[in-house]
């Protein structure tokens, strides 16, 4: 007989414990199709049940993966800290890896100073999704145990967390060495280097304003399945709508490539351009957050003649222009942006269920 290891035991037990409350607590109510499953609340700790698709693609109908995901990381960024809990992955059968970094962010976060001790129950629907849970080092996040890196020698990238430059170009050396085997050209690696680079320096300048530089913090994923590489840098602060209409170059290149939309706030707010004034927080209300990071990501504009320094959108859209199938997405606050290659129209989507700060996300095939 197959000895049974104590960590499985006690993952098994838990996930027992939390799939008997709920049967409990669902017995003479009403079935709600695709209805949320609150954090349930015991006498001794909180148990956190993670939703049966954890992604942030699918996001059109009111119930859907990304709406899910949502409401399962702001439980966690509302009730993790206060008390004992437990990360219930049981029913879960499938997790992108962009949610993954996602999550990991929020339970990092909202484990600072906690007392409490939390735990997490492994999935029994997919063994994709416990792995995947392991080599990002969640399970151990949730477990408390102290993460150490060591990418010079790993075969698998786990979700890396860090602040200003830290790590960075080990990034790039592991992709260099792992995921190319070694045969990356030095253009490639420029690219690589330049559009990491780039969306670092981004949360350093732009995500989150009158913080110090150790709150600065981003977490970078970077994976493979098949021939495709999915590589992510993600931030909590504010969001690219709320910062990028206090860049100087914001007003002249809405004006060069929306005449009609810049005469119409102009018309609505005379002064917004007057000297010294700038009326930021209408803008927002006048455009869509998918349209404001439309602009971020414009390169520079010759007849603007403003040079687009921060937020510069040219080497981050590099790595998916110069590489077949590549796309680029960009989620921040309400608003989605993609791109394929220039010459093509960027896709842009509304959220309505908000995201929480910006995620930057290149699919490249290899």
């Amino acid at each position: 007989m197959k000895r049974i290891s104590a960590e499985y035991k006690e993952m098994r037990q838990a996930a027992g414990e939390a799939r008997w409350l709920t049967r409990l607590r669902r017995k003479n109510k009403k079935y709600v199709p695709g209805k949320i499953a609150p954090v349930r609340a015991l006498l001794d700790r909180d148990i956190f049940i993670a939703p049966k698709y954890i992604s942030i693609y699918e996001f059109e109908s009111r119930v859907s993966p990304y709406n899910e995901t949502m409401e399962f990381i702001n439980q966690i960024r509302k009730k993790y800290r206060h008390r004992d809990c437990v990360v219930d992955f049981s029913r879960t059968e499938k997790i992108s890896a962009a949610a993954l970094v996602v999550v990991y962010a929020a339970i990092e976060l909202a484990g600072i100073g906690r007392s409490g001790r939390a735990s997490v129950s492994l999935s029994l629907k997919s063994p994709a999704v416990n792995n995947a849970i392991k080599s990002s080092n969640l399970h151990k996040l949730i477990n408390g145990v102290e993460i150490k890196y060591a990418l010079g020698s790993a075969r698998n990238m786990p979700i890396v967390s860090s602040v200003g430059r830290e790590q960075m170009d080990e990034v790039v050396d592991f992709i260099q060495r792992r995921i190319y085997d070694g045969r990356m050209s030095p253009d490639q690696e420029h690219v690589y280097g330049d559009a990491v680079s780039e969306t670092i320096n981004n949360v350093r300048l732009h995500a989150y304003p009158g913080e110090s530089n150790e709150k600065k913090r981003w977490w970078l994923m970077c994976s493979t399945f098949g021939k495709n590489l999915y590589l992510a840098i993600y931030d909590c602060g504010v969001g690219i709508p709320k910062t990028v209409v206090h860049q100087p170059w914001f007003f002249p290149l809405l004006k060069y490539t929306d005449s009609k939309l810049y005469d119409d706030i102009t018309k609505d707010i005379p002064e917004i351009e007057s000297s010294g004034v700038r009326i930021f927080d209408a803008i927002p209300t006048r455009i869509s957050d998918e349209r404001l990071i439309y602009f971020s990501m414009q390169n520079d504009v010759s007849g603007t003649r403003q040079e687009k320094h921060g937020q510069g959108s040219k080497s981050i859209k590099a790595l998916v222009n110069d590489t077949d199938g590549g796309v680029l997405w960009v989620f921040s606050n309400n608003g989605l942006y993609t791109f394929n290659e220039d010459g093509q129209q960027p896709g842009a989507s509304k959220l309505k269920n908000k995201f929480p700060g910006t995620l930057v996300q290149w699919n490249i095939e290899l």
